[in-house]
């Protein structure tokens, strides 16, 4: 059978699946850019700002560090909390921040010389004990963070003065410092034992360049300037987040002059942007990825391979990114992206409906015969409704019938972290930079983001992640990215194109690990 990719029944599907999904076809109304006198009093009474409201699509789960996994969460405490290391906002290298240096004494033993001279916002000292306090937090079980299983190596922190500590592991783990800079934020001791975890959940002390003001759930996040931050204090004075779920109302609330920033615009209404005086796009190839996962824990016809990878041979991922994303994505074939460490070209299960049908026959199964469920988040990651539910009709072109669930963000994340999901579902994950964080966390058994598990391959990825030596490791996780592709674990989409909507005469460049930091930006 010959690809019957026609582009115009699938932009005609489009427009009659986009129609039924809350998305992006809706024009905001603009207030301010079509009066030349309005805009130049804008201009300058923007300049004098000192404050922003950046729309977020969805509240954090916790203000508590080192608890929650979920980028929502994540982008807005760190700018209440600090890491120990930092990351290059281009090339992703590592960046002492509270730690000074860091070496491996063997390997079974790391050492952390920290900054002197740190203080948290209630005046108390940041030292090893802070440090401590903040893994131990994590490791304790009766703290429920959902870090915990990527610390599980970690056997012992010990103070050994207070600018150095020292982090023992149970086996070798190379890949600590990733998992320090990916996680690991720094908690104020005296107080979370004060006032109890309850509380710091909802009103954190950190030593990062905002203090908490005010949270009310589902509506805004307040902070303002540590004005005796250790690293100067913030130009910005006063941030919210203001959480604004779906897509098309926080581009009303942008062009309106309500928020001045936000993050994964949709393609289709960058030309919108681009047309107000005030505003401007800004755009990075991002460090996340964005995954079909195809769940194995579900009873039903992809826990057989074959059916895995015909779904796989059926999807076309060339044409998501032409006729959904307009070109803003960068393709994937395997498990990494190219930005990834270790990194390894893998086989391109390109569109090839005969050979779907085929394997589908071979697993005894008739297309028509199958009907999954597809859930996918709204306004989460790019065009996600619509990817999904594009990928529903590709489908559909086999004879596969697809059912699509779409589910606000907070509920989807639920259902995977509870293993709720049915058959599929569209995920992001990162920032991942290095094969640990993105093959160790999706992969194994305890690991409920792909929804795939396989336990011989799982037994390859825990010896690969005691590997010391560079090209060893490399080989290790090269074999690795094969089997995954092999065994059609999840139908890879693409690394993610960050599009974000931008006040024009705000300095703000976006990062390739996607972190909002607000004390990197400044009104010109």
């Amino acid at each position: 059978m010959k690809k019957y990719f026609a582009p115009i029944l699938l932009l005609v599907v489009l427009f009659v699946l986009t129609a039924c999904t809350e998305g992006t076809s809706e024009q905001p109304s603009k207030s301010n850019n079509n009066d030349s006198t309005t805009d130049s009093s804008s201009n300058n009474e923007e300049s004098k700002k000192d404050s922003i409201v950046i729309g977020f699509e969805a509240d954090a789960g916790t203000l508590i560090a080192n608890t929650d996994v979920n980028y929502a969460t994540d982008a807005q405490i760190r700018n209440i909390y600090d890491p120990l290391i930092t990351r290059d906002s281009q090339t992703g290298k590592y960046i002492p921040f509270l730690a000074e240096s860091w070496e491996s004494i063997d390997e079974l033993t790391w050492r952390l010389t920290l900054k002197e001279g740190v203080k948290f916002h209630n005046g108390a000292d940041f030292n090893a004990e802070s440090v401590k306090f903040s893994i131990d937090y994590i490791l304790d079980e009766n703290n429920g963070s959902f870090y915990r299983s990527r610390w599980a190596n970690i056997s012992e922190v010990v103070v050994l003065s207070p600018t150095e500590v020292e982090i023992r592991t149970s086996v070798p783990f190379p890949g600590l410092i990733e998992r320090i800079t990916g996680d690991l934020l720094i908690l104020e001791p005296g107080y979370v034992a004060e006032v109890g975890n309850d509380e710091a959940a909802k009103k954190p002390v950190g030593t990062g360049p905002y203090k908490f003001v005010e949270w009310s759930r589902d509506n805004y996040l307040k902070l303002e300037a540590f004005e005796e931050y250790w690293n100067g204090a913030p130009s910005i004075k006063q941030v919210e987040f203001r959480y604004i779920p779906e897509f098309s109302s926080r581009l009303s609330a942008f062009l309106s002059g309500e928020i001045d920033l936000f993050k994964n615009i949709p393609v289709d209404s960058v030309q919108s942007v681009e047309a107000d005086a005030n505003s401007k796009i800004e755009e990075v190839s991002s460090s996340r990825i964005n995954y079909l996962a195809l769940n194995t824990h579900y009873e039903g016809p992809l826990q057989d391979e074959k059916v895995r990878l015909a779904i796989n041979y059926a999807v076309d991922v060339d044409e998501l990114i032409s006729a959904i994303l307009n070109g803003h994505a960068t393709k994937m074939t395997g498990p990494l992206s190219k930005i990834n460490s270790n990194y390894t070209e893998t086989t391109d299960y390109s569109y090839d409906a005969d050979k779907a049908i085929a394997l589908l026959k071979e697993a005894g199964y008739a297309p028509e015969d199958i009907t999954l469920t597809l859930d996918t988040p709204n306004g989460r990651y790019p065009m996600d409704a619509q990817v999904a539910q594009a990928i529903a009709a590709q489908l559909q072109r086999i004879g596969i019938k697809v059912n699509v669930q779409v589910n606000e963000w907070g509920t989807h994340l639920e259902k995977i972290r509870n293993r709720e999901m049915k058959d599929m579902y569209i995920l992001g994950w990162g920032p991942a930079f290095e094969p640990d964080s993105t093959i160790f966390d999706l992969f194994t058994q305890n690991a409920p983001y792909s929804s795939f598990y396989d336990e011989a391959i799982e037994q390859e990825i825990v010896a690969a992640t005691k590997i010391f030596d560079n090209a060893e490791r490399k080989e290790a996780y090269n074999h690795i990215q094969h089997l995954l592709v092999d065994t059609a674990a999840w139908v890879p989409l693409w690394q993610q194109g960050d599009l974000y909507a931008v006040r024009a005469n705000l300095k703000f460049e976006p990062r390739v690990d996607e972190e909002i930091k607000v004390f990197e930006m400044s009104w010109e």
